[in-house]
């Protein structure tokens, strides 16, 4: 590994706020588009149609608590 590297990969797993360690949490699910509100009442099962998932790993600053979301390195 070349020294420039790891100055990198450092830098990814550093806070932004604070530069502090960051912790991952898991890979989190989040529901996205589909139909939301008296929609998806009137609608039901048929308002899910458009929804996706979208997969984030959430990482947490223990310094600052601050939380990062990133796309997970493995899919």
């Amino acid at each position: 590994m070349i020294a420039g590297d790891m100055a990198t990969e450092q830098a990814v797993d550093s806070c932004i706020g604070c530069k502090g360690p960051l912790q991952s949490l898991g890979v989190e699910h989040f529901r996205v588009g589909g139909v939301s509100g008296g929609w998806a009442a009137l609608m039901g099962q048929w308002a899910e149609i458009g929804e996706g998932i979208l997969d984030m790993e959430l990482l947490a600053c223990r310094n600052c608590r601050r939380v990062e979301l990133r796309v997970p390195q493995s899919r």
